[in-house]
């Protein structure tokens, strides 16, 4: 369906019947797929204003909210303030904020006076929050309603909310100083009788999240309680705004996305992989592979200054590649579970002393196990006890310590504000084959001279 439009038709002012033919077609598809159409044109900013002014209804309003930012960036800077306007003041004021953010200082100065005071107050309300908090990602369009109102009362003044409103399933109860003292939903206010108090029927256990709440923070409490939206206070219990389930969901993906590159050695990067710039892409990966060759260079060095002992046991070479690979995975296992876990809520910083017991009994185990059929496949194939008892040593060791870096360094990035998924791939891997080689040849002196003694 969506492969068949030609929107340069509709550019075309002198074929009138293709236009509007086009202009029809256009129309009748939902907002996002407009927006996928728009973004797989690869027209000009210019272009794709036109094409949303052609369109001239709601679905051309809510399919300017579906393109991503950078389109949304380079249309608000290469259309008419005027022409604009009509696009920004319909965002969500959250949506708003982020993308008068993101534009230039005078595209910026040119449009705000344009906005309307109401539009504008909300802006300035929202730009002082810092990034990644509750207040960030808010918005300021919810129901609200004060609690002596009857059911039929509450119902009326809904109807009159609702237009205006990002969500009206959950109805919010405060007092005279916006306190927020209960929610119903809309369900239960349709349920009830209309000359019902809200006050006797609104729930007051309330679930709500701090303007400075962390955004991961606010995602667990949507996926705790199940819930659509969320209020967000101030520290006297004011509301501010609420976050709804869609933000989640974006909130969720960008994070997840955060992660991943992070995990993969890789600057976090907000746009499209086509979109961003070979240079910004080139740099974002540079810098970690970079910061990875110099830590890798510790095990070189190490290596050279233990050519001793590779001189008296060549053998010993051969083994390094498993040592520091078997090492590196559990390293990477350990700190993968532990992220994860915080992640999910399951592990908070003051459950350190809980996760060394916990690894620190399985780095034993595995290193028990897996040095047992090292020690068995170095000795029943190169018939070598003393090279069997190194390897196996040191896998027990390594083990141990990969097993208690990779669980702990998660929690010790955590506690000083840094992303603990610093710690999981390829810059675990490097550290903990560092870590590895070290002890791997330490326990060969040990051991070499103990037996050759």
């Amino acid at each position: 369906m969506t492969h068949a439009l030609d929107l340069s038709r509709i550019l075309e002012t002198a074929d009138t019947e293709g236009r509007q033919a086009e202009l029809a077609a256009l129309r009748g598809l939902h907002p996002s797929d407009i927006a996928e159409v728009l973004e797989e044109s690869r027209l000009e900013p210019g272009e794709v204003v036109e094409i949303l002014s052609a369109v001239g209804n709601h679905k051309a309003i809510d399919a300017f909210a579906q393109l991503s930012m950078e389109t949304q960036e380079a249309c608000l800077e290469a259309g008419n303030a005027q022409t604009m306007l009509r696009f920004v003041e319909n965002m969500e004021p959250d949506d708003r904020v982020d993308l008068l953010k993101a534009v230039d200082d005078e595209v910026r100065e040119a449009i705000m006076p344009l906005i309307a005071q109401a539009e504008r107050n909300a802006i300035r309300k929202l730009w002082h929050y810092e990034e990644g908090t509750a207040g960030a990602v808010m918005t300021t369009e919810y129901a609200m309603l004060t609690k002596d109102l009857t059911v039929g009362e509450a119902l009326s003044h809904l109807r009159l909310q609702a237009p205006n409103k990002e969500t009206i399933y959950y109805i919010y109860i405060t007092d005279q100083q916006r306190r927020l003292i209960g929610t119903i939903s809309l369900r239960d206010l349709i349920m009830s009788k209309p000359y019902a108090q809200l006050e006797r029927i609104m729930e007051t256990n309330l679930i709500s999240a701090p303007h400075d709440m962390d955004i991961e923070e606010v995602a667990a409490l949507f996926s705790k309680y199940d819930l659509l939206a969320v209020p967000v206070v101030d520290k006297e219990n004011r509301l501010l705004g609420i976050i709804t389930v869609d933000d989640v969901l974006d909130i969720i993906e960008a994070e997840s996305t955060e992660d991943f590159q992070r995990i993969s050695a890789v600057l976090p990067f907000d746009e499209e992989y086509f979109r961003r710039p070979f240079h910004r892409l080139f740099w974002s990966r540079f810098i970690w592979l970079a910061i990875l060759l110099l830590t890798s260079l510790i095990s070189t060095t190490i290596m050279e200054a233990n050519q001793d002992a590779l001189h008296q046991m060549l053998a010993l070479s051969f083994f390094i590649p498993m040592v520091m690979g078997t090492c590196g995975n559990a390293g990477t296992q350990s700190a993968t579970m532990i992220v994860r876990s915080m992640a999910l809520g399951e592990i908070e910083t003051s459950d350190g002393w809980r996760v060394f017991r916990r690894e620190l009994l399985m780095g034993l185990a595995l290193g028990v196990s897996l040095g047992l059929i090292a020690y068995f496949r170095v000795f029943l194939q190169d018939q070598h006890a003393l090279l069997g008892i190194i390897v196996a040593s040191a896998l027990l060791a390594t083990l141990l310590a990969a097993n208690l870096v990779g669980a702990l360094l998660p929690l010790i990035l955590k506690k000083i504000k840094l992303d603990p998924a610093l710690t999981a791939g390829p810059f675990i891997a490097t550290i903990i084959d560092a870590v590895g080689i070290a002890i791997y040849f330490q326990i060969a002196f040990i051991l070499m001279r103990t037996f050759q003694a």
